[in-house]
């Protein structure tokens, strides 16, 4: 489309914006003001692996507390609120 110069005509009627100027004059460095970032625990995957740690924990561990797990900390998108 940019090659056969269609996206001009998609874009000329569109608002530019000013460099560092976001949308509704904010500034957030950490989120460009998405309001989210990635979750720093699991790196936006929403799993996190739980190794087993020794033979005598692991018979007091059932199966299902280690291996991967859902991430607690994101939501169904690995994302957390901006901290900032």
């Amino acid at each position: 489309m940019n090659k056969d110069g269609k996206l001009d005509k998609f874009v000329e009627n569109c608002e530019k914006l000013e460099d560092g100027v976001v949308n509704r004059g904010c500034n957030c460095e950490a989120c460009r003001d998405i309001k989210f970032v990635p979750c720093e625990t699991c790196s936006g995957s929403c799993k996190i692996y739980y190794e087993e740690e020794d033979e005598e924990e692991q018979e007091k561990i059932e199966d299902d507390k280690y291996g991967f797990q859902r991430c607690p900390d994101c939501n169904e998108n690995g994302l957390i609120r901006c901290p900032v």
